[in-house]
């Protein structure tokens, strides 16, 4: 034993046992301090974890103060070793949890590729069932605002997919019934599509507001890269939110000065449009709108322009907003336009393909001997049959067409004459006198009769412009027939065709329509109904 040692412990007042006992204590608070372990607490089970390992075979051998330094050299040893093996450990459990985080966020990505997928397919689907609904309306002749509206995206804006097979599930099928293979047998829609807003009602417009929003919105999900349908749809939606919003303020502003005097203004800067290029329209957008956001940024307060003279906001921005929609209907009046063209492509190409047919005078001879026995019989529809019941208009035969003969013009030697291009319409329906009342009912209906025409003359080329086309009504050597010729001027000849000779009835209510707008001549009647009289 060490003298040393020993003087220290009588200084100190303590045993040699009391300062292993004093030493073990404190390697049990550092060992519990860092590893959190405790002799009754600790993975390896050891009651002695605090005490010092002591190698007494060792010890014997060593002196008293090596052996010392040497065992607490040994303890530091193994208590850098435990961390090492710690950290090793807390670093591998680190990286399989990035591992996983990495699985599961490839496998959430794929998810999502997937869902994204599916949602276009379910967007598609809606589309084509929304197309679907229109084209069967406008098949059976019950057609809504929306549908006018689009007709002629559905004649000329679909493709053959979508006109034809569905894949359902990967699964292509084709329907007994097709409502958009039915389509080709209508005519395009001649009326532009802002003039025939302006003639709807207020709750008609907010019905087709809500209707035009769910196409805008299904095309734009949908994305086929096709601009003109969206831009179509977008232009639309713009139209008709200033048509309702018009509606509304002359509906609550009747006899009210302020509203009168607003929809003069409004109607001031509309005449501001009148006659200008669309260049010259955006133009002026890009420096109305300058003005309006110059404006917005001075937050309220007076702000001048170039000349010194204060910027009236309200005045501008109601510019802004007529600007915006008048150049909304110079597109679609745009987009109309290449449909018409469409549709006259569509009836040269079809007049080529009749043209090309053998001519079956047999044929002829029968269907005017059918026409010739068409009656004009006082209409009385039965109770239990809808007024609408058997009416259908049919594309009119472009052999009816009159051949006029060689005739000569004086303009001729100029101008190279042609005749013009159209397509034209017969309305047929069931005469229901009290003859076929008698002999006849819903399941077994009479034949059916003329019941009007549409005539639509293209005449794109007029030499004199001022000059409107008309039309004459001559006689035929059938009392029941007559022809009805449209003359225009150079460069186009005259244009013959023969028709049921019955009085017309020139109601508007009734569906006639006279006019000449943008090169077309657009004659539409229907002929008079008499009733019985007691």
């Amino acid at each position: 034993m060490n003298q040393r040692l020993l003087d220290k412990l009588a200084a100190r007042g303590e045993t040699l046992e009391e300062r292993e006992q004093r030493r073990a204590e404190r390697r049990a608070a550092k060992i519990t301090a860092q590893f959190g372990y405790t002799a009754t607490d600790n993975p390896f089970n050891d009651p002695n974890l605090a005490e010092t390992f002591t190698w007494k075979k060792k010890d014997e051998l060593a002196s008293t103060t090596s052996g010392t330094k040497k065992k607490k050299k040994d303890q530091d040893d193994i208590i850098a070793e435990i961390e090492k093996v710690r950290k090793r450990r807390r670093d591998y459990e680190e990286q399989k949890e990035e591992m996983e985080r990495i699985r599961a966020e490839e496998s959430k990505m794929k998810e999502l590729e997937h869902y994204d997928e599916w949602a276009q397919k379910e967007e598609e689907f809606h589309l084509q069932q929304q197309k679907q609904r229109s084209a069967i309306r406008l098949v059976e002749g019950r057609e809504k605002p929306i549908d006018v509206l689009a007709k002629n995206l559905l004649l000329f804006g679909v493709s053959d997919a979508e006109k034809g097979d569905t894949a359902v599930g990967g699964v292509k099928y084709r329907e007994k019934y097709n409502a958009m293979d039915e389509l080709e047998h209508l005519e395009a829609e001649l009326e532009e599509p802002h003039v025939f807003i302006q003639a709807l009602k207020l709750h008609e417009l907010e019905e087709l507001l809500i209707d035009v929003k769910a196409f805008q919105t299904l095309e734009r999900e949908v994305q086929h890269g096709n601009n003109t349908v969206q831009q179509y749809w977008d232009n639309l939606l713009l139209v008709i939110q200033a048509e309702v919003t018009k509606v509304r303020n002359e509906s609550k502003g009747k006899g009210n000065q302020d509203t009168e005097a607003q929809t003069h203004m409004l109607q001031e800067i509309q005449n501001m449009f009148v006659g200008q290029s669309k260049v010259a329209l955006e133009k002026m957008k890009n420096e109305v709108q300058s003005k309006v956001q110059t404006c917005i940024d001075a937050g309220g307060r007076p702000v001048t322009d170039a000349s010194g003279v204060i910027i009236d906001m309200p005045y501008w921005k109601s510019v802004l907003d007529e600007l915006r929609v008048y150049l909304a209907k110079m597109e679609l009046s745009e987009i109309h336009s290449k449909m018409l063209v469409s549709q006259l492509e569509k009836l040269e190409k079809r007049k080529e393909e009749l043209a090309s047919m053998p001519h079956n005078a047999d044929e002829e001879k029968e269907e005017a001997e059918a026409q010739a026995d068409v009656k004009a019989y006082n209409a009385m529809i039965p109770k239990d049959v809808d007024a609408d019941f058997g009416n259908l208009e049919e594309e009119l035969g472009l052999t009816d067409e009159l051949d006029l003969g060689n005739a000569s013009y004086a303009w001729q030697e100029k101008y190279l004459p042609r005749k013009p291009r159209y397509f034209n319409r017969v309305r047929t329906g069931y005469d229901w006198n009290k003859y076929n009342q008698t002999h006849y009912d819903h399941d077994n209906p009479p034949p059916k009769t003329v019941q009007g025409y549409k005539f639509n003359i293209f005449y794109p080329d007029l030499i004199d412009k001022t000059k409107t086309p008309t039309f004459v009504l001559e006689p035929t050597k059938s009392k029941e027939f007559c022809i009805i010729r449209f003359r225009a001027g150079p460069p186009y000849e005259d244009v013959a065709f023969k028709i049921i000779n019955r009085e017309w009835n020139r109601s508007r209510k009734h569906g006639y329509k006279c006019t000449f707008e943008r090169g077309v001549l657009s004659l539409y009647f229907n002929f008079k109904t008499h009733w019985y009289r007691r």
